[in-house]
């Protein structure tokens, strides 16, 4: 159904996941990336498990099939092969924006906010407190923010990476290359630890 070989698809997402693909327990769906052309970006999820399991994954030209989650060197190797065409502003932020989400890992929570009200709040120790009193009480969350430059474009995302908040810089050539930075806006904060 989706045209990717299932038993690469398997051995790429490894047991457990891999079983669920074998077995057809498994969902396998498109995940459409902006500047990339076709279908070349997949989620594999399985939540028939008290945990549910999930990987996106890229598919080669070649046939090849790799894990994308936890290892942004497997992206870049994806958008080299099968080329990028960044060519707005707008596409820019979509491009960064499924970077993120295809290449995070499973063991640190990351997410876009665009104001502190967004923030999942738990109660926390004094000294967490204080932090999130601070942060409350500081400048605003800043807003997204792409432009062209260069010859290609820059994107600014405000993301929560744990239990911080952070500013990160992404400098995204036409053809898809991300050089990228952050700037944390405040740490240990009392946030839960959820994907």
């Amino acid at each position: 159904m989706s045209g990717l070989p299932l038993d690469a698809l398997a051995a790429a997402v490894g047991p457990g996941l891999g079983e669920a693909v074998q077995s057809g327990s498994a969902t396998i769906e498109p995940t459409p990336v902006p500047g990339l052309p076709g279908t070349v970006v997949w989620l594999v999820c399985d939540d028939s498990l008290d945990h549910p399991l999930q990987a996106y994954v890229g598919h080669w030209p070649d046939g090849q099939v790799r894990v994308l989650s936890d290892d942004q060197d497997a992206w870049a190797d994806l958008v080299r092969d099968v080329g990028a065409h960044i060519d707005t502003v707008a596409t820019a932020l979509g491009y960064v924006r499924a970077f993120l989400e295809c290449t995070r890992g499973a063991g640190v929570p990351v997410r876009e906010i665009t104001a502190a009200d967004e923030l999942p709040w738990r109660p926390g120790s004094p000294e967490e407190e204080r932090r999130r009193a601070e942060f409350l009480g500081g400048p605003p969350v800043p807003e997204p923010r792409a432009v062209a430059q260069d010859g290609g474009f820059h994107v600014e995302l405000t993301l929560i990476v744990g239990q911080r908040v952070q500013r990160n810089l992404f400098d995204v050539t036409a053809a898809g290359v991300i050089d990228a930075s952050f700037t944390v806006l405040a740490d240990e904060l009392p946030l839960p630890i959820v994907r």
